[in-house]
């Protein structure tokens, strides 16, 4: 199954939503960037003019400004997927918004996917200008920055429902499960292994909460060997979080 990013702007009233497993609401000025996978129960309010799409997750990626902190800041919209905005930047971000919407309903076919594209390049310009000023700025070496941005990748496109070990990672990536640690440790304040709980916790959360799935059924659905194998994962989870 492909990963889609989902995208909103709710740029007046308010819009209630489900997002791994809490309630939040988003009110005139908020915006959200997070994995389609995991939001649920979308409720705008009568008043809403909520702007809304959704981009494959492999394609997010040639969309993030080039350097380091393109990476940190990739990070930090995972950890802060839903920030508010006003003033000047709203107002160029609702534009962005349009844009895109502009552009996917009006360019011709031949070049339409191209002209969406240009245009979530500038969406994102401008979002990620906003988020580092709302969450700070910071800078790694290039090498570090690459791959980080590459384990983060493998994981939005859906790794983890297969391979939860840092080992598998790092092999993928041509590194120690030590040289990760410390990459992941110094690009994001994280351990690698934190990455991967997290996006396999939401994925759970979201299956067992608005696909009424069993336990049994997300279990399988996830890859685990046995029921029991994986109330001990959420069980490990529960804990890493309490201490964290």
């Amino acid at each position: 199954m492909q990963q889609q990013i989902l995208h909103l702007l709710c740029a007046a009233g308010n819009c209630r939503l489900h997002f791994s497993g809490h309630k939040h609401e988003l009110v005139a000025g908020c915006c959200m960037i997070a994995m389609d996978s995991h939001v649920g129960h979308i409720q705008p309010s009568d008043d809403c003019r909520l702007y809304r799409f959704l981009l494959p997750a492999h394609e997010q990626v040639g969309l993030m400004p080039y350097g380091s902190y393109g990476t940190c800041g990739w990070l930090h919209l995972f950890m802060h997927p839903i920030f508010r905005l006003e003033g000047d930047i709203l107002t160029l971000v609702e534009q962005d918004f349009r844009a895109v919407e502009f552009r996917s309903q009006h360019t011709p076919e031949t070049y339409r996917k191209e002209a969406v594209m240009q245009a979530m390049r500038s969406l994102y310009l401008d979002v990620m200008n906003a988020h580092a000023s709302i969450f700070g700025r910071e800078e790694v070496s290039t090498r570090s920055a690459d791959i980080m941005s590459r384990f983060i990748q493998m994981l939005e496109t859906g790794t983890y429902r297969q391979y939860r070990t840092v080992a598998h990672y790092a092999q993928q990536l041509c590194v120690t499960p030590k040289h990760l640690h410390r990459i992941s440790t110094e690009v994001s304040g994280r351990a690698p292994s934190y990455w991967i709980r997290q996006f396999t916790m939401m994925e759970i959360k979201h299956l067992l909460m608005h696909r009424k799935l069993t336990a049994k059924e997300v279990a399988g659905r996830m890859n685990f060997d046995s029921l029991s194998h994986f109330s001990r994962y959420i069980s490990e989870y529960k804990s890493v979080s309490r201490n964290t």
